[in-house]
This record gives structure tokens, sequence and C-alpha cells, in this order.
């Protein structure tokens, strides 16, 4: 037989029930005013900031480059490796990831004592390797311009313009001036360049990893093969890092079965790359340095972790935090979403990667760091003695 239940308990059930869904919606919202307060704030001083210049800036305001300022600030302020990509920028970014470029193809420094700019790079088959342009060159003018009468970022400025527009430069090469014309284009280039050196050391650089990069040092290892390389240099000194297929894909091709690589995101969700038994199995030296970054510290980390190789150079720059593109309506966020776990599982976000055997350029030699050959270089040549190597100068 059922029993009843009487019309005030079921009241008293109803009533409980009210201030306990009263009670958890007070506790929610009172946890969320802090936020709630935080962004009323931050939304009412970009509010007050835009309004003021509304009524008071007497020159024409370009509200689209202030909102992607404005956005590229607010997201490089809360993490030093993220920032907001514009259309342009996402679009520059997935170029380059493929291994094309637009531009002239030179990175340049500013030489105080001349006031001009030295080429220190050249990215091969752009549009200033196809025009002769040298390292070492110095850039005289610009335009007709000359680049000593003008600040870095004027100069520097004017080498940056639309596809298809012709640069005319005056160079300096040897005290000789010498004319050329740059036509601004896109072009493919490798990441990877390389020599035998000392009959049978196979040099290798990779200066970043792109989409290209796997397949151009597979292609740079069979050449060197071919030419009878028995031990190999491997340089990620001033790499920038990039994509993380690309460095998984060589360390799976150098090393032997075991995890490359361990991802955390903020959730603590863990994406693990492995690598399979097949492996490298020529003896080799990775060389790095203070700008060996990212993706270029992850690669020298799972080498020493492995005890398959030799780290010689200097401590790297330590960035332990990995980047993903995040598309948004417009534009992008280049973000950091996770943070790497080299095999020994200790992240080196602050710290780098040190070596085995440390070993310094001058002052002088960085100054001259593509210039240098690999005799100048005295850390090739520390590689090359951990390689067994007696090097005559």
């Amino acid at each position: 037989m059922k029993k009843k239940i009487e019309i005030g308990t079921v009241i008293f059930i109803v009533i409980v029930a009210v201030v306990l869904a009263c009670l958890a919606t007070y506790m929610y919202l009172t946890s969320m005013m802090p936020s709630l307060v935080t962004k009323e704030n931050f939304y009412d001083r970009i509010t007050e900031v835009n309004k003021t210049i509304e009524q008071r800036y007497v020159g024409q305001a370009d509200n689209d480059a202030a909102m992607d300022s404005l956005l590229s600030g607010y997201v490089s302020a809360i993490d030093k490796y993220s920032t907001y990509l514009n259309e342009d920028e996402y679009s520059s970014y997935v170029s380059q990831m493929s291994g094309k470029y637009s531009g002239v193809g030179v990175t340049v420094k500013y030489v105080s004592a001349t006031g001009l700019l030295k080429v220190i790079n050249v990215k091969s088959n752009s549009p200033a390797a196809n025009a002769d342009i040298s390292i070492g060159d110095f850039i005289y003018k610009i335009g007709g311009n000359n680049v000593d009468e003008m600040s870095y970022e004027e100069a520097v400025n004017l080498l940056k313009a639309e596809n298809g527009t012709v640069i005319d430069l005056v160079i300096l090469r040897d005290d000789e001036e010498i004319e050329k014309s740059v036509t601004v284009g896109e072009y493919q280039t490798s990441s990877i360049e390389y020599e035998l050196i000392e009959d049978d050391v196979g040099y290798i650089a990779i200066s970043e990893f792109d989409n290209t990069t796997y397949d151009d040092f597979k292609k740079a290892v069979e050449d060197l093969e071919g030419q009878g390389a028995a031990q190999y240099i491997f340089d990620v000194r001033n790499n920038t890092g990039g994509s993380l297929s690309a460095v998984v894909s060589i360390l799976d091709y150098l090393l032997p079965e075991g995890t490359l690589v361990t991802l955390k995101d903020n959730a603590g969700k863990e994406t693990v790359h492995t690598s399979d038994a097949n492996s490298f199995s020529k003896n080799y030296a990775v060389l790095i340095n203070g700008s060996t970054y990212s993706g270029g510290e992850l690669f020298a980390a799972a080498i020493r972790d492995f005890q398959t190789g030799t780290l010689v150079g200097q401590t790297t720059y330590g960035k332990g935090y990995a980047q993903e593109i995040i598309p948004l309506s417009q534009g992008a966020l280049y973000l950091s979403t996770k943070m790497y776990y080299p095999p020994n599982g200790e992240n080196y976000e602050g710290i780098g990667v040190s070596p085995d055997i440390e070993a310094k350029l001058t002052a002088e030699l960085e100054d001259r760091f593509y210039e240098l050959t690999y005799k100048e270089d005295t850390q090739i040549l520390a590689a090359l003695t951990a390689l067994g190597k007696t090097v005559e100068s």
C-alpha cells in the first residue's frame, strides 16, 4: 500500500530545492564577479581611450591598424611567444611554413661605424641571390637615397615593398660601388644547407623547421653519403624553430625506438610523439648556441636524452612552450597552447639545453657568423674535435 505524502512535506521539499538553487546561483555569480568586473573595466578603458581620440585627435585615425595593434599588443603582453596575426600576416605565415617567402630575401644589420646596412644572410633562390648580392656586402644606397643619412628603420622599410617592385641598390664590396636592381617577389627556399668538410664529415645546417625540411634533410644525408661522409655535424645554431612535425620526423629518422616529446596543454592532457626502431647509424655532433630556439632546442634535447650525439656550443635560448595557429573570423592567433617535455621529462622553459662540450665564438667571429669558413668557426672546430678530427688551419 502506497503512503501519501502530506502537502506540507511537499511544500517544504520545494522550498528547500528553491533555496539550494538560489544559493548555488549566488555562489556561482559571486565566484564569477571578479572576472566580470575585470572584463568590464577592460572594455571601459578601451572605450574611454577611443572616445577621447574621437573627440580630441587632430589627425586621421586608421581604425583597422589600431585594432591590429591593440590585439597584437594584448596577446603579446600575456605571452611573449604569442601574437595576433592579421589576415596578411596569417597568409605570409602559412606560406613560410611551406618554404615560400615574399620579399627581397636578405637579412641585414646596422653597422654604427659606417651607418650602412651589412648583408649577413641571403636566402637561396631569393631575388637578392638572383641579383648576385652576397653575404658581407654593404648596402650604400636604396633607390638613390644614402643609407647613412637615414635611420635603420627607414632603410629597412625601403627594402619592403609590394611584389613586382624594382628596388635599385648601390652596394659596397671590397670598397667598390656596384649597382644592383632587385625585383621583390615570391621565392621558394630551403632551410637546409650542407657540404662535405674534412674529407668525410657531412655538415648540415638547419636554419628552421618547415614543411620541406624533413625531405631536404634526407636528401642532404643521401647526397653526402654518396660523397663519402662517415660522420656528421648537424648545426642548429640560430635555428628559429617552426614545425613540430618536421622536428619529430627528423628525430624519428635519427633516433631509435622511444618517446621523442610529450606535449601537455593547460588541462594536463598529453600528446606523445614516438620514434620507431630504425635509427641513424653514423656518429654525429650537434651545434647549438644561445639563439637556438624552440624546435631547435627540442631537437638538441632529444638527442641529448637518447645519448646518440654530442652537443657542442653554448646553452640554448630556453623556449619550452609550443604554439599553434588558431584561425579567427579575421586573422589568427599564434598562441602558446602546450608545453614541451623532451624524453627526460624536464621542460626547458627559461633554462635552455646545455652543451656536452662548451665552445664559444668571439664577438668578432659572431659579427661575421655567416661569412666564416669552417676552419675559422671555433664551434665547428670543437665539433670536429669531438668527432676525433684534428684540423689543420
